[in-house]
């Protein structure tokens, strides 16, 4: 038997597997909260696995193998080391203060703090909306990839995965990602190093030193150092607040479960990370003329048997697909939340609105069509995750963290800061992508520009505004968590 049908074949009872986990996890998801944050039940093993999960999709494991195959393997890993790192960040500062109110999306803290501030609220929706389009765009991307080394068209592969992905999301919510993710999480975790240690082996066979020929390249090479920024910071400081990794921290079942998950997933993620760019950069080696884009799935399929081929494949596989169903539940949350909820019907609780999980559910489906079209219209996986995170973390960062750590801000220096934000994040967006701006900046350093501005926007306004100043957040105290 032709091995790429071995894999196909592993792939189809892998997914269908998933989708038979997502009919389980329906029947616990029968209220909204359930759907969204999986009834916040998730113990340590669990919130590390889907933490880890939601940065080891596209851009970990195959974008990271392709940069590790375009540049060598350290560059590979920039993107794991930011995601890792920011996972860490917000274990140890982030986390365990925001889950403690028991908001289910990140602006809920900010009116804990703050009290509710339309259009502060309306930006924050507003402009995440692409962010995790983008993301989500980017997991498709991937998934075509991945189906495309093995024969099948790439359009194919980007059409079948979605549509696996809308079923999945939209029956079991949360639950239905977090079983998935832990199934998926333990054969990465497993496969990925056991893939470059085979890499590793054939490439020693060639004659080359593996391990120093991988390893023994400088870890900024001469001409990266924005492409090291670029990487790094944008999920080193955005993922304590960015929707994905936040809602799975608060589906913890407690304060110190969602620390220690959040720090357990970094781990993973940078792990992980550096041995897919490894896998990437020995390919390149092995196979120089294979198409980089696909490098991963091309060395793990030409020097694995078919069967172990297949179940670390597929794995990615899921786990991008498991991102991507994810961000759809994000996306859901936001319009139920951020927009139904906190924008329609500020007066009632979520719990409160029947409507609220269905309109979830439409959105889930109308953001699948919207990344099935933009998948089409690009072809860099990290580009569609990061610039897509500008106008969202460029303008929302600073406020949420402020809302957290800084006990001098008041909501006028977090609305300067915002809009500052806005501008600079929106102008580095344009910068990047196809258009009329396309190069007006260089937009590696964009978010750090946001970032930097917006930092002393909102300490000047905020210190000429102190008599507005609001107090921090009580944590511990149960009135804070029915106030989010």
């Amino acid at each position: 038997m032709d091995q790429r049908l071995y894999i196909v074949i592993v792939a189809v009872i892998y997914l269908a597997t998933l989708i038979g986990i997502g009919f389980w996890a329906q029947k616990r998801a029968s209220k909204v909260t359930d759907f969204l944050v999986a009834g916040r039940k998730l113990g340590p093993v669990m919130c590390a696995c889907t933490i880890a999960a939601v940065q080891i999709g596209a851009g970990v494991i195959v974008g990271g193998a392709s940069t590790g195959g375009t540049y060598s393997v350290w560059p590979g890993m920039y993107y794991a080391l930011g995601c890792g790192l920011g996972c860490i960040v917000a274990g140890l500062f982030i986390a365990g203060k925001m889950r403690d109110v028991e908001a289910v999306v990140p602006m809920d803290y900010f009116d804990v703090r703050f009290g509710q501030h339309r259009p502060i609220r309306a930006w924050a929706w507003a402009s995440n909306v692409p962010s995790m389009l983008g993301i989500f765009v980017a997991q498709l991307l991937a998934c075509g990839s991945i189906l495309s080394a093995f024969g099948i068209p790439f359009w194919i592969g980007v059409v079948v995965c979605a549509v696996v992905i809308l079923i999945y999301a939209s029956m079991g919510g949360m639950w239905s990602v977090v079983v998935g993710d832990t199934v998926n999480i333990a054969v990465i975790m497993v496969g990925i190093p056991i893939a470059a240690i085979v890499a590793f082996a054939a490439l020693k066979n060639t004659g080359v030193e593996a391990v120093s020929a991988i390893f023994g390249t400088p870890f900024i090479p001469e001409g990266l150092f924005s492409k090291f920024i670029y990487m790094v910071t944008p999920m080193l400081l955005s993922i304590s607040v960015s929707y994905d990794a936040f809602l799975r921290y608060q589906s913890a079942k407690d304060v110190r479960t969602a620390k220690l998950g959040c720090i357990g997933g970094g781990i993973i993620t940078i792990f992980i990370g550096t041995m897919a760019s490894a896998i990437g950069a020995a390919g390149h080696i092995l196979y120089p003329n294979a198409d980089v884009g696909g490098i991963f799935a091309f060395t793990v399929s030409s020097t694995m048997s078919p069967i172990l081929a297949g179940i670390v494949v597929t794995a990615v596989l899921a786990a991008a697909m498991s991102s991507g169903n994810g961000l759809l539940i994000c996306m859901g949350a936001s319009f139920s939340r951020d927009f139904y909820n906190k924008l329609l019907h500020p007066e009632k609780t979520l719990e409160e609105l029947p409507a609220a999980k269905n309109i979830a559910r439409f959105t889930i489906v109308g953001a699948c069509l919207l990344g099935i079209f933009f998948a089409f219209k690009m072809d860099n996986v990290l580009d569609a995750i990061i610039l897509f995170n500008y106008p969202y973390m460029g303008s929302m960062l600073v406020p949420l963290f402020a809302a957290v750590l800084y006990k001098g801000a008041t909501v006028k220096g977090c609305f300067a800061a915002m809009i500052v934000g806005a501008i600079i994040g929106t102008g580095s967006f344009l910068a990047g992508i196809p258009g009329p701006f396309n190069g007006w900046v260089n937009p590696d350093m964009g978010l750090m520009l946001a970032y930097g501005v917006s930092v002393i926007v909102m300490v000047i306004v905020s210190s000429i505004d102190q008599k507005n100043r609001c107090p921090m957040v009580v944590h511990g105290d149960v009135s804070m968590r029915k106030s989010a």
